[in-house]
């Protein structure tokens, strides 16, 4: 061991020693540190502390939300990448482990929460830091043609997320806009979560769990996320009184959704970027190139491509841009499992998305409309166990395409 190694674990030791007021011989191994409680100040200390080491040594502290528990990874050279990959997987973990409470799922067998460790990225930890805001990626997993991500967020001004002049509803919060480098379209969706939900996060923090999907997947070996603002909506008219109730607080100029109007108003104002490698160990999904086609009973539906993994399954379609019912493809499309039951609602939610329309624009009827059916599974499941997709009636067997 070298001089520098040594002198920095003799630091590490004495940190984590004086932080409990205990005397310790030895550095402690992680099955004694399993149920030691590290603070936000004391991460942040070592954390720098760490960086100091030009990377010869490489840690992290996951933190559980579920069960209050804090584990020190200790890993040299390139071990390390695994270590922040565990890291970013333990997270997902417990973070799907309440998920299946939530939904009455815990018990299933079709639940896979071990795959996660071969989905995770090795990107993880602090990846923003100012004055102002903090941005800790706690986890982010990809598979197929889509990929979860949490971001932990620290409002660093304030005691609380809500304020004086805003609403006085945590989930009324979020970031003004988000963007990914990607050069496809995507499919996303996001959801925040609050001290109202999770008592372990203080009151001026939040976590973003977001998911996209595209198409044609996310082969690139980087990709650059974009946050800027943090803040709320409010309907437009009232943007002189949120001006005057906060020095701190600035309202943008109105932006119409919908038909509606209504004012973002930031509440922690800038732009935040961080980069994320997203190398992976294993690719877990089921592809399918199908060029099939069903009956939806009043139209001929071509379906284009399948990619079913442990997160969610895309159907890729095309149809007659004169089919406005979607509601349809709620109730007729399903996923077969190898026992012979269907997976039940409790597993997903249903999204459906138009991209792009080809055809001739004068005649509505030649007009086509690609379309992007979505499951979002609210917990990993085991893939291995599905048969099939049953459309309108039709099954595409999907068990043999990897």
């Amino acid at each position: 061991m070298k001089e520098s190694d040594r002198k920095f674990e003799k630091l590490l030791k004495e940190a984590v020693c004086s932080y409990h007021k205990e005397e310790m011989d030895a550095l402690p191994s992680e099955e004694e540190l399993q149920d030691i409680q590290l603070s936000d100040d004391f991460y942040r200390k070592m954390d720098g502390l760490v960086k100091k080491q030009k990377r010869r040594w490489q840690y992290r502290f996951v933190r559980y939300g579920a069960v209050a528990a804090s584990f020190l990874l200790f890993t040299f050279g390139t071990v390390g990448a695994a270590a922040y990959a565990l890291m970013g997987a333990e997270n997902f973990k417990a973070f799907f482990k309440k998920h299946a409470k939530e939904y009455h799922v815990a018990d299933s067998a079709v639940m896979d929460l071990e795959q996660l460790t071969d989905m995770a990225v090795t990107t993880a930890g602090t990846v923003y830091e100012d004055d102002n805001i903090r941005l800790d990626l706690k986890g982010l997993i990809k598979s197929g043609n889509r990929f979860s991500m949490i971001v932990e967020g620290t409002l660093k001004q304030q005691d609380q997320i809500v304020t004086a002049g805003g609403p006085q509803e945590e989930h009324a919060y979020s970031f003004l806009n988000t963007d990914v480098n990607a050069e496809q379209d995507l499919m996303a969706s996001g959801t925040y979560y609050y001290q109202e939900d999770d008592k372990s996060l203080a009151s001026n923090q939040f976590v973003y769990v977001t998911n996209y999907s595209a198409e044609a997947g996310f082969d690139s070996d980087q990709y650059e996320f974009t946050f800027e603002d943090f803040g709320y909506y409010q309907e437009d008219g009232t943007e002189d009184e949120a001006e005057s109730t906060d020095d701190e607080v600035s309202a943008y100029s109105a932006s119409e959704d919908s038909g509606i109007l209504e004012n973002p108003v930031s509440i922690c104002s800038g732009t935040w970027k961080f980069t994320v490698d997203m190398d992976q160990a294993k690719d877990i999904s089921y592809k399918k190139v199908c060029d099939q086609t069903v009956s939806d009973g009043e139209d001929d539906v071509k379906i284009n491509r399948i990619v079913l993994s442990p997160m969610g399954c895309s159907i890729y379609m095309t149809l007659p841009q004169s089919q406005k019912d979607s509601g349809k493809y709620f109730d007729n499309v399903h996923i077969r499992l190898k026992n012979g039951s269907l997976l039940s609602e409790e597993y997903y939610e249903m999204g459906i998305a138009d991209c792009e329309l080809s055809g001739d624009d004068e005649a509505a009827d030649a007009v086509k409309v690609s379309r992007e059916l979505n499951f979002d599974f609210r917990v990993p499941i085991d893939i291995s166990q599905v048969k099939a997709i049953e459309i309108f009636g039709e099954s595409i067997e999907v068990e043999a395409c990897k």
